[in-house]
């Protein structure tokens, strides 16, 4: 049974939700409103009629007069009343009015009443103090039927339009949410025909810029991206294959040779000095991959230190390995230079960048710079080494890439050192520049902001 939600259907069923209830809320305010309209219509009417009315009251103590049904009226029928302030008594009339009791009315600060009735129904009554003539009240009253045959006339109409309207923008809706989610129905097909094998394959971005042509293009990112990490890792299975796969060799060789027969003492010591040597190989390998992953750790990790004496203390550790190499660390330009970083990272770039010049020098000199440059810290080194090939310049920080001129045993390496060093400098806010001709050695320029 397949239980996967619609995204189509959640939409509408939301969208469906948000405007029936919007619909309602304004059908019910407009409804308000429009009854408000007509109450005050009536209500206007009435008063109309009640100032009209007290211009033609002609006293009259010995009988109850009786008023003209007149048919100019704002509306109609009308029943109106005339009663005296003293006793409450009826001094004037229409033909037809309607039979209740009114005092609790007429004493009340309010001029206008809608009450219901059993004989009339629901009654609108207007009451209008008057003073001269004659002291009393006019009352006007009208039975409210025709406005509410009209109200209840577009309730029903509001209550058959409103679903039809909603049907209406909902299949709008639907033809618009088709539109929009045609892009995303074309990645979901790409993204299952991709595999491993076909990372070449990427989405055309749509025409209009919008956050279609951005998802497009981030999923294009990532397919870019994967394929590189691909790239990466078969690279890397590569290289580490290789590496591991000499020493281990190497390892087994010399114990299977040693394990054959006895032999002199000197012997087994050589065996033993030799293992030892590529043991050392496999630890330095497993400790570089460890020091790449290390780096999260130091994210947040800040303190004020002395550049210059930070620089000095990796090249004095360098320097025995260098003279190994009959190579010269020499410091051209060092400036005191303080700065809130974190010395870990900042020692791993150093030494990284120190100890490559060094790996990748036959002989000669490695020189070694820094100085303050435009508010910034200008860290840089240059040596004599074999150079590295401008098409390769844009990969070496790779992680695990080695160039072609370092695959080879006599240059130890594992391609972990400048991603390392990348990793770290985007961690205390630097930037890295390579600057070589691929023949006659490499210069490499770090920038740390303040």
């Amino acid at each position: 049974m397949n239980n996967k939600e619609n995204l189509k259907s959640i939409i509408l069923w939301w969208l469906g939700t948000f405007i029936a209830l919007i619909l309602i809320i304004f059908n019910t305010i407009f409804y308000e409103m429009l009854k408000h309209s007509f109450y005050s219509r009536v209500e206007n009417s009435l008063a109309i009629i009640a100032n009209q009315t007290k211009d033609t009251i002609i006293p009259n103590s010995d009988k109850i007069i009786t008023l003209p049904q007149k048919l100019d009226y704002p509306i109609s029928p009308v029943m109106i009343s005339v009663f005296g302030a003293k006793k409450m008594k009826i001094i004037a009339r229409t033909v037809t009015f309607m039979d209740i009791p009114l005092y609790r009315y007429l004493k009340s600060n309010e001029n206008f009443f809608i009450i219901k009735t059993k004989k009339y129904g629901k009654l609108s009554i207007f009451i209008s103090r008057i003073i001269s003539p004659m002291k009393g009240y006019i009352v006007v009253a009208t039975p409210m039927y025709k406005v509410d045959i009209k109200l209840q006339d577009i309730l029903i109409k509001m209550i058959v339009l409103n679903p039809i309207l909603l049907l209406m923008l909902l299949l709008g809706a639907n033809i618009i949410i088709d539109r929009v989610l045609k892009p995303i129905k074309e990645i979901t097909l790409v993204a299952n025909e991709i595999s491993v094998g076909e990372l070449d394959r990427i989405i055309p971005l749509p025409m209009q810029k919008d956050e279609i042509y951005d998802l497009v293009q981030a999923f294009n990112k990532m397919i870019f991206r994967l394929r590189d990490g691909i790239e990466m890792i078969e690279r890397f299975n590569s290289d580490v294959s290789h590496e591991l796969k000499t020493p281990l060799t190497v390892l087994k060789g010399e114990l299977e040779i040693a394990l054959r027969k006895d032999r002199e003492i000197e012997y087994y010591k050589d065996t033993l000095r030799i293992s030892l040597k590529e043991v050392d190989y496999l630890i330095e390998m497993v400790e570089e991959m460890l020091l790449f992953t290390k780096i999260e750790n130091e994210i947040g990790k800040k303190e004020k230190i002395q550049i210059d004496e930070l620089l000095l203390s990796v090249v004095s550790n360098l320097s025995s390995k260098a003279q190994q190499k009959d190579v010269v660390l020499k410091i051209v330009e060092l400036e005191m230079i303080d700065l809130e970083t974190n010395p870990v990272l900042l020692k791993t770039i150093f030494s990284n960048i120190i100890d490559n010049a060094i790996k990748y020098t036959p002989q000669g000199y490695v020189y070694i710079y820094l100085y303050k440059e435009n508010q910034n810290i200008v860290f840089e080194v240059k040596d004599e080494g074999i150079g590295i090939d401008k098409t390769e310049i844009d990969k070496i920080m790779e992680r695990f890439y080695r160039t072609e001129k370092s695959r080879n045993r006599n240059i130890k390496g594992f391609g972990l050192g400048l991603s390392i060093v990348k990793k770290a400098l985007q961690i205390i806010n630097g930037d890295i520049f390579f600057e070589s001709d691929g023949k006659n050695g490499t210069k490499v320029k770090i920038i740390l902001k303040k």
